[in-house]
C-alpha cells in the first residue's frame, strides 16, 4: 500500500510572542505607589520601580487585585510626578512571560 510522504518541519521553530504589559494608571499617595496594569500580572519579590523623589526606598510590594500593584516606600512619595521602570524588570511579568513595556509613567 502506498501512502503520501510525511512532511517534516525544517527545524526552525517560531518563537512565542510575549504580550507586553502596559501601565494604565499610577497614583502616589503618602507612602504607597499604586499601579494599574492592562492585564493580570504575576509578582515576584519587590519590583525595582522608583519615583522622582529623592530618599525613599522600596519596603514591600503586594498585588491588591490581579491587575493592581501597591508598592510601599520608606518615606512619603506624595509629591512624586514620575514612575521609572527598569528595562525587563523580573518583578512583574504577564501570564505568558511579558515584561512591562513602559520605562517611565506619570503619576
Amino acid at each position: 500500500m502506498l501512502s503520501t510522504p510525511t512532511q517534516r518541519p525544517r527545524g526552525r521553530a517560531k518563537p512565542t510572542q510575549r504580550t507586553p504589559v502596559r501601565i494604565v494608571s499610577a497614583t502616589a499617595a503618602t507612602t504607597v505607589l499604586t499601579i494599574v496594569f492592562d492585564q493580570p500580572v504575576i509578582l515576584k519579590g519587590i519590583p525595582a520601580y522608583g519615583v522622582d523623589v529623592v530618599g525613599p526606598t522600596r519596603v514591600s510590594a503586594a498585588l491588591t487585585s490581579p491587575t493592581t500593584l501597591a508598592i510601599t516606600f520608606s518615606a512619603t512619595i506624595a509629591t512624586a510626578n514620575l514612575v521609572t521602570i527598569p528595562f525587563e524588570d523580573p518583578g512583574i511579568r504577564s501570564a505568558v512571560g511579558g515584561f512591562v513595556a513602559d520605562s517611565t509613567f506619570p503619576c
